[in-house]
């Protein structure tokens, strides 16, 4: 297998554009809406909630916890919600090859949460999902107990079929969350 690696386009913590910026591709990007089912689900950011392009796995969940935008975000929880140590979400859209993603979200973290892993992630995925084509990964190291933007570009590589905003921890310590609110997945020209 063959792994291609997307030229990282742009690292920024605050971000501010001249002119229109292009579409949000996200789904319910600050976690507003919920499953019939489960309040602390989202519906775009639950498998089969409606689809199968996103979810939200391990310690993650929606909460009502001073939220960025609107009044939810999702929070990744410390190992003391006896959910394990780790924890994400991820949605992906249509990709198209030669074009740039830019990946941003708007992340909190409490005094004492800790983890090991704590990165927004790209993924470039093939057509049937069974290969992992090319990820580019920004770590989450400056996340505190105030909202900061985090964002990250690459452009999709020739075989890439799908494309996928990724916030991912694993190692969480035992106190706090990390909370990810106002999340974008935006295309545009290479840079």
């Amino acid at each position: 297998m063959k792994f291609h690696r997307p030229f990282v386009a742009a690292l920024c913590l605050a971000c501010t554009s001249t002119g229109a910026e292009p579409a949000n591709l996200l789904l319910n990007p600050s976690f507003e809406y919920e499953t019939a089912a489960d309040f602390h689900a989202c519906v775009f950011w639950s498998l089969n909630r409606p689809g199968t392009h996103g979810d939200s796995y391990g310690s993650a969940q929606r909460e009502n916890w001073r939220a960025h935008d609107g009044f939810y975000a999702m929070a990744i929880r410390g190992a003391w919600a006896g959910a394990g140590d780790g924890g994400g979400i991820w949605q992906e859209v249509a990709a198209v090859p030669g074009t740039a993603y830019r990946f941003s979200a708007w992340t909190w973290a409490d005094a004492a949460w800790t983890a090991q892993t704590r990165e927004l992630k790209i993924e470039f995925w093939n057509a049937d999902h069974s290969r992992r084509i090319a990820t580019a990964a920004q770590p989450l190291e400056d996340a505190g107990e105030s909202w900061q933007e985090v964002a990250l570009a690459a452009v999709a590589p020739d075989e890439a079929a799908w494309v996928r905003g990724v916030v991912h921890v694993a190692g969480a310590g035992p106190e706090g969350a990390l909370l990810v609110d106002s999340l974008a997945l935006r295309a545009g020209t290479a840079p």
